[in-house]
């Protein structure tokens, strides 16, 4: 087949890959613009440009992929089947319907759950324990598609998004092939989701990272892993003798079974500095950080930084 992949995130790389050394000719790649990145604010090109410049692709990025010239660059293509794995834009109903098989979306959760645009993160917040990734025909409603097929893969206890967003990225490759070979030999199964499962994952904001100390420890471990690497999880303190508040970017916990535990103590407040880590109380007991990172500088393990720090139990996280 003739094929157009539109991707944005370095989530789409290994399925943009895997298309490349397959039977399916890539015709053209569509991704965003370049954006600024960094404190330089330079413009730096896309993990997924990146690797179609690598591989000698045809490359476009349209601001607005709806406006009447982009369509008619795509209709001119004649693509067979338009694949889209985490591109940023919605599709209009004139390029859903332009190929001859439509539009193929790649999503990173077993829909119907996890409609949107952050279902890895929200799998992890939501304390799902297994999850995976769906191909479906695309539709003006998001995520909405007939299922193709799902592959499914259970989600570790310690990981965090950003570590299982490059599993289902493998993942989500291997679905993408063996689905453009289902609907090319004429063996693809087309399967309505079922509105009554449906749940949403919105975007995430850098205010979802705030730390929630007095919830459950289960809920606020779930948080850290599902807002890490990005947008990141936070917390403030104020040490002894200053009323500076500093901010703290939390990077691993852990949970003991000490954490089961009642504590007389306030939610947030340091419980006691222990050989694995910070212990910090909770709703139900406390939750054991690990590595984090003071803002602006390096990551660390939390010994280390309480070495140099003015942390000590009692002290009070906001």
């Amino acid at each position: 087949m003739n094929v157009v992949f539109m991707g944005t995130p370095e989530f789409a790389v290994p399925s943009l890959r895997s298309l490349a050394t397959s039977t399916h000719k890539i015709i053209a790649v569509v991704t965003q613009p370049d954006r600024p990145k960094g404190r330089s604010k330079i413009p730096s090109p896309s993990p997924v440009k990146e690797a179609a410049r690598e591989l000698g692709l045809r490359i476009m990025q349209p601001v607005n992929i709806n406006e009447e010239a982009v369509v008619k660059q795509l209709q001119c293509l004649s693509p067979d089947c338009i694949v889209v794995v985490a591109f940023g834009q919605f599709l209009s109903i004139p390029i859903i319907n332009l190929p001859r098989y439509r539009c193929i979306n790649v999503h990173a959760s077993l829909l119907p759950k996890l409609r949107g645009a952050a279902p890895i993160s929200w799998a992890i917040i939501q304390g799902e324990t297994v999850t995976g990734v769906t191909s479906v025909v695309m539709t003006a409603k998001m995520d909405a598609g007939d299922i193709i097929a799902q592959k499914t893969t259970p989600i570790f206890p310690g990981e965090n998004a950003g570590e299982l967003e490059k599993r289902l990225a493998s993942m989500g490759a291997e679905l993408l092939i063996d689905t453009l070979t289902r609907i090319e030999t004429g063996n693809a199964a087309y399967t309505k989701q079922d509105e009554k499962g449906v749940t949403f994952a919105p975007k995430l904001k850098k205010e979802n990272g705030l730390i929630p100390w007095s919830q459950e420890t289960q809920r606020i471990h779930n948080l850290i892993r599902g807002v890490t690497p990005s947008p990141g999880a936070y917390t403030y303190y104020c040490p002894k003798d200053t009323e500076e508040k500093k901010r703290l970017i939390i990077l691993k916990t852990q949970i003991h079974e000490a954490s089961e535990t009642k504590t007389p103590l306030n939610p947030g407040t340091v419980v006691e500095i222990a050989p694995c880590g910070i212990h910090v109380a909770t709703l139900d007991g406390f939750l054991c950080i690990t590595q984090l990172q003071p803002e602006g500088k390096r990551a660390m393990d939390a010994q280390e930084y309480t070495r140099g720090h003015k942390m000590t139990p009692m002290t009070c996280l906001i």
